[in-house]
């Protein structure tokens, strides 16, 4: 692919034979329908305005883990505070079942898992749960107020995303009236996953990028800005400042030159960076992510939607 200073004809639909082949068939046909419909990318600029400010303001996780794994890692953490049970006093959010969760699903080492907690302990984020009565040797945890507040906050920003995707459910809507739906997503989506979903595997070539640190802010904001500059009929070459999207995001500019020096190698990117002066995506590269952002929104719907159900009187 020769870079071109006018831009690359989008073509979203480049991998879809590959796509059909990485996934169910029931799946593909879903996402592909999200990911067709022009709503798409009218939400880019609802995802650009709302998450990346949310990334920007959460730095700590990021000196951790990369930050794929840190959202499958808060998912399960959250997950194991929502399904805590009184008639089982082992339950919940405790150190041995952080670790025990996050290495049966391949996600981190033991240490690096207590690693996460304690971190997390530091920022206010979690803290020792009040005694309820149960076994006095579980050393269970709590999340905070400020970091579920975090939580909430992001679930409402998703499902405004959600929403401009895929119009009429108003989801955001309902996450703002309906008090336990927020809880009723991260049982869900916890147990998708733990079901065997994973958002990235579908998806290499965009997986290169979010499996790193800033990757996932980054490519975000490649693809929002080559559609906006290519008016979404090309993909545009973009400048960055490394320093300063580093800065915002928790890494730095070295990291971010040679992940993008290593997409250009892998053949993701249609010419050298120029450590950030002129990054063109490859239509290969937007089509991955834009798909893969499809998935994830097909995901966050489902979720929610499953959770509506469950809080319906029988």
């Amino acid at each position: 692919m020769l870079a071109d200073d006018t831009g690359i004809p989008v073509d979203l639909t480049c991998l879809d034979e590959a796509f059909a082949q990485r996934m169910p068939a029931e799946e593909w046909a879903r996402i592909k329908v999200i990911r067709d419909a022009p709503t798409l990318f009218d939400a880019l600029d609802v995802n650009h305005a709302l998450l990346s400010p949310y990334y920007a303001d959460h730095l700590l996780l990021n000196k951790v883990v990369t930050e794929g794994r840190r959202f499958e890692m808060l998912v399960y953490l959250l997950y194991l505070e929502a399904t805590v049970s009184a008639e089982d006093p082992r339950s919940g959010l405790t150190n041995a079942n952080f670790r025990r969760i996050c290495v049966r699903q391949n996600v981190c080492s033991p240490n690096r898992a207590s690693v996460v907690l304690g971190i997390m302990r530091l920022a206010g984020f979690v803290t020792d749960a009040r005694d309820d009565g149960g076994d006095a040797r579980v050393a269970r945890l709590a999340v905070t107020p400020k970091f579920m507040e975090t939580v909430e906050g992001w679930n409402q920003a998703m499902l405004t995303f959600v929403d401009a995707a895929v119009p009429g459910d108003d989801l955001a809507g309902a996450h703002a009236r309906i008090p336990g739906l927020g809880r009723g997503m991260r049982i869900n989506g916890g147990r998708a996953l733990l079901d065997g979903w994973h958002l990235l595997p579908p998806f290499p070539e965009a997986r290169m990028m979010i499996d790193r640190d800033g990757g996932w802010m980054l490519l975000m904001h490649l693809a929002y800005e080559s559609l906006r500059q290519g008016q979404r009929r090309v993909i545009a070459p973009v400048s960055v400042d490394l320093a300063a999207f580093g800065r915002r995001f928790g890494v730095s500019r070295s990291h971010l030159r040679r992940l993008l020096e290593e997409v250009h190698q892998a053949g993701l990117l249609a010419a050298p960076p120029r450590n950030g002066a002129h990054i063109q995506l490859t239509p290969q590269l937007l089509a991955s992510y834009m798909t893969c952002l499809a998935s994830e929104i097909d995901f966050y719907r489902r979720m929610t939607l499953a959770a509506l159900a469950d809080l319906q009187p029988a």
